[in-house]
């Protein structure tokens, strides 16, 4: 079944403490670990569409919400990676879907997933990280314009929470006008689309994405202590990278897609059995404009630990 079209007959709210979480869990146990799906900051369960859906014909599927997101209540604040994943420990506890699973973490989302693994280890048989953001890309590893560029999302997420506050935000995707949204989630269906329209302005939702991307380098902190590991791990890079500070140089351009073609290839090394696959021809949402990419490297990681399920 499309999860596109459960969201709101099957999808469940589940406490997580002072407030609850919405997940779907669909598919079936085949003997494979369950695959867990992590969605990136500003972005939420539905954008995994195009991808969990097609898993869960091989296996059980858990896709949620974090708090503030989609259908889920607010949770406390801050919004850090280490609240989201004690968040998500909760959850799969309360789910009855016993692991341990296979984690895939977009961007933000595979920041979380690298913790959660450090943390509860036990519980994770396999990852994949698509486009998973790096703990280097604001420091003197990048050219100082990609380190501007990730520190004026912030600026721009604090001018979307004040947008949001004033109802500027629920005016434009009323009349579904907000800058590149569109195109980006032109590969859904009609009424995927029309749901994200809905869900992605949301007061709560401006201000958890604001939250989580202004606390995160107290994950980047965490993720560099983090040990060697020897779980079966696919690092999915997208090939396109054309999103640059204003007046970035070409030379420079060049810089910053090397380096992190660079940074992904590290993330590899996180495990002895670390792989990389470049999406050629994707950009960031390596889910949605290249989903079959992302399928692929989940099967395979099912295939490396189906002998790993306790």
């Amino acid at each position: 079944m499309r999860v596109d079209k459960v969201q709101t007959s099957r999808g469940k709210l589940t406490s997580v403490g002072n407030h609850k979480l919405h997940n779907i869990i669909e598919g079936n146990n085949k003997g494979l670990p369950p695959v867990v799906f992590e969605h990136g900051c500003g972005s939420s369960a539905l954008l995994w569409s195009l991808v969990a859906p097609e898993i869960a014909k091989v296996t059980q599927v858990i896709v949620y919400d974090r708090a503030g997101y989609g259908w889920s209540e607010p949770g406390p604040f801050p919004r850090s990676n280490e609240q989201c994943i004690s968040e998500l420990y909760e959850l799969l506890l309360q789910a009855g879907v016993e692991g341990p699973y296979i984690f895939v973490g977009h961007s933000f989302g595979g920041l979380n997933v690298r913790l959660f693994t450090g943390k509860y280890p036990q519980l994770v048989a396999g990852v994949v990280l698509v486009d998973s953001m790096h703990e280097d890309e604001i420091t003197d590893r990048f050219p100082e314009e990609h380190v501007k560029g990730q520190l004026m999302a912030v600026k721009f997420y604090s001018v979307l929470k004040v947008l949001s506050k004033i109802g500027v935000l629920k005016i434009l995707s009323s009349f579904k006008k907000f800058p590149g949204f569109s195109a980006t989630i032109s590969p859904f269906s009609k009424q995927t689309r029309t749901l994200l329209w809905k869900t992605s302005f949301q007061k709560k939702t401006i201000a958890a994405m604001h939250s989580e991307f202004s606390n995160v380098q107290d994950g980047y902190r965490k993720v560099r202590e983090l040990p060697a590991t020897d779980i079966p791990l696919i690092v999915i890079k997208s090939g396109v990278v054309n999103e640059f500070y204003p007046g970035t140089s070409e030379d420079t351009k060049r810089i910053i897609r090397a380096k992190l073609l660079e940074a992904a290839n590290d993330l590899t090394n996180w495990s002895v059995n670390g792989k990389l696959v470049e999406a050629a021809g994707s950009g960031h949402n390596i889910h949605i404009e290249n989903p079959q990419i992302v399928i692929a490297s989940i099967v395979e990681i099912l295939g490396n630990t189906s002998l790993t399920k306790i």
